[in-house]
């Protein structure tokens, strides 16, 4: 493997598509099921009938044959269609599965291949950064990556950073990777808000077709921080 690695997060918007096959996983990790299996309306951000067809799903991720379907096909909005993956070159593709990897509330580490059931568990769900943050952590440190390109929101962040100020020295002391921050800026110096997720999903698909693989060519300003921490400042015109 390079001595990268990019962390995104999941979608929200996910397509109910599927295709009748089990479950194929490059990373077999415990996962939550009496977290996913008794999370409420308030942890799946819905109510009455959605939160009762969400909780549904989540039961059947553990059932032997549900509705499966590539990760990179599952999740969609504006990030994922911007990653435009179908349009990639067949070495995009190459590289988008052997660099990227999804960080999900359900499966933990996903490379965009790998197939997974339909589902809805945001990593803000109560119990949640208890039950994954050792398991993430061990798993990346084991992929001996020099690099971890965080291009996550700040609530699966903390999953690489430590959710509390508590926790972010362990975390630091754990870490056996510099971990690269992406941030995408408005012409002033600001970061950007709306409209980042396309920005993202675009800069992703046009990593992925020239396989860069060296943070120097990532086209912004490098700032390097104290505990193995460096920040790329990408402004966006």
């Amino acid at each position: 493997m390079s001595n990268f690695i990019f962390l995104i997060p999941p979608s929200e918007g996910k397509k109910s598509k599927w295709i009748q096959e089990q479950e194929s996983l490059t990373y077999s990790m415990n996962r939550p099921y009496n977290i996913a299996k008794n999370a409420t309306e308030k942890d799946l951000k819905c109510t009455g009938k959605r939160y009762e067809e969400w909780l549904s799903l989540n039961k059947k991720i553990w059932d032997t044959a549900h509705l499966i379907l590539p990760a990179i096909h599952r999740y969609s909005w504006v990030m994922y269609n911007a990653i435009d993956y179908s349009d990639m070159s067949k070495n995009g593709k190459i590289f988008f599965q052997d660099n990227f990897l999804i960080l999900s509330g359900m499966y933990g580490l996903l490379k965009p291949l790998d197939t997974i059931g339909n589902y809805k568990l945001p990593i803000e769900t109560k119990g949640l950064y208890d039950f994954w943050w050792e398991q993430i952590l061990e798993a990346i440190n084991a992929l001996d990556v020099e690099y971890v390109v965080n291009l996550l929101p700040i609530s699966y962040a903390k999953l690489i950073y430590g959710k509390n100020k508590t926790l972010e020295k362990e975390f630091t002391e754990k870490r056996r990777f510099q971990i690269i921050n992406i941030n995408f800026l408005k012409p002033d110096g600001s970061k950007m808000a709306h409209g980042v997720k396309k920005v993202k999903g675009q800069w992703i698909h046009d990593i992925c077709n020239k396989k860069i693989s060296d943070y120097r060519d990532f086209w912004g300003q490098i700032v390097e921080k104290e505990n193995n921490i460096i920040d790329i400042n990408i402004v966006v015109n």
